[in-house]
């Protein structure tokens, strides 16, 4: 676990800048970035309490995610959870491939846009289902990777809380478009 490491550094801004944070980093290894990711999600929502469906839902949204990183980018990949107050609240997958290749659009698309039409597109099916499953709280943003400090970009979602699987209001830290700051 990296501890200081600022919340904006992975492609989110916290709403309070006096809330303790920390950011768990993992090395996703090719060939089974998925399942490792599924499984380090399913560890922490369990640890923090987060119901069976929040659970699933962050599992399948973080393994569409790695597997795409691991399809379309280089290495190295790794996954993200930013934790604020000691409760994990967003997960992002990093990858070693700087351009962000449409993805902030396709996001901005798939507030506004028929998700049944979009479903028929060649590409974004993955997006489209990270945003129903994260409630469209979901970004992609440049990025460093921490494992090289390469530039990268991450795509990430917000997590499920405990106990506000019903709520509309976004999780603490609110998702943004952009570049993001560096590791320090």
């Amino acid at each position: 676990m990296i501890t200081g490491v600022p919340a904006q550094a992975s492609g989110w801004e916290t709403t309070s800048h006096s809330r303790e944070y920390h950011v768990l980093v993992k090395v996703l290894r090719p060939g089974c970035a998925a399942r490792r990711a599924r499984d380090v999600v399913r560890q922490v929502l369990e640890a923090a309490g987060v119901d069976v469906e929040g659970v699933s839902d962050a599992e399948s949204a973080v393994a569409e995610l790695a597997a795409n990183a691991e399809t379309h980018a280089r290495r190295p990949y790794e996954l993200r959870i930013v934790m604020v107050e000691g409760s994990p609240t967003c997960c992002e997958v990093v990858d070693g491939e700087e351009d962000l290749d449409g993805i902030p659009m396709i996001l901005r698309e798939l507030k506004s846009s028929d998700p049944i039409a979009l479903w028929s597109q060649e590409s974004g099916r993955g997006l489209l289902m990270v945003h129903r499953l994260s409630a469209g709280r979901c970004t992609a943003c440049s990025t460093r990777t921490y494992t090289t400090g390469a530039s990268g970009k991450a795509v990430g979602f917000a997590l499920p809380e405990k106990g506000n699987r019903d709520s509309d209001s976004p999780a603490s830290p609110v998702p943004r478009y952009g570049d993001s700051s560096h590791f320090s």
